[in-house]
Formats: structure tokens, C-alpha cells, sequence
């Protein structure tokens, strides 16, 4: 197994259980402005704070994949661009949007899974 992977599936599901715990309750008790703001909020700490870090604390930089570069980095951009019209109709994420969005990352999953191991 590649350390992407590792860091794709495992790390990222391990990292990013608190923040779906916190989602959720906060959707529970109907604090959606606490679940959104988490989101956004831990996604850019951790592309900017986190991978700023890592870089500046490796000797010579990180090094990037080619992988990433072609694939995982056009998917996070194209999620990402996904949400704009998602978050502007009606200022809400709808179930069906949500499932969409959990379909989507079973997808990425098992396309992670299949190529990278």
C-alpha cells in the first residue's frame, strides 16, 4: 500500500470522524451555522495551515504524487465547484444532495481503492 492511500483512506477518515460527529449533532439540534462552519473551517486549517506546515517543516519541501496531481487533486476541484450551485439553491444541502455527495465519495473510494492498491 502507497502512503497516499494510507493518507487518503485511513488518515483522512481518522482525522475527519470529529468533524462528522460534530456535524451531525449540530444538524440534530438544528445549529446548521455550527456544522457548515465546521466544515468549511477544518478544510481550509487543514490544506492551508496543516499542508504550510508540512512543507515548511520537511527538508527540501514535499514532494506531490503524480497520481494526486492527475486525479485527486481535479476531484477535490471538481467537488468543490459541485458545492457552488448545491450551497446557492435555496441556501440549503437537501438529503438528496447529501446522499449524492456520500455517493459521490463512495465513488472516489472505491476508485482510490481499486487503483491504488
Amino acid at each position: 500500500m502507497s502512503d497516499a492511500f494510507i493518507g487518503l483512506t485511513i488518515v483522512a477518515i481518522g482525522t475527519s470522524a470529529p468533524e462528522l460527529a460534530t456535524a451531525i449533532i449540530a444538524g440534530i439540534r438544528n445549529e446548521r451555522d455550527i456544522a457548515i462552519g465546521n466544515l468549511f473551517g477544518s478544510s481550509v486549517y487543514n490544506i492551508l495551515a496543516i499542508l504550510g506546515a508540512a512543507a515548511v517543516a520537511a527538508p527540501g519541501g514535499l514532494a506531490v504524487n503524480n497520481h494526486l496531481l492527475r486525479f485527486d487533486f481535479p476531484a477535490m476541484l471538481f467537488v468543490s465547484l459541485l458545492c457552488v450551485p448545491v450551497f446557492m439553491t435555496g441556501h440549503r444541502v437537501s438529503r438528496s444532495e447529501g446522499a449524492f455527495f456520500m455517493g459521490l465519495y463512495v465513488l472516489y473510494l472505491g476508485t482510490v481503492i481499486i487503483t491504488r492498491t
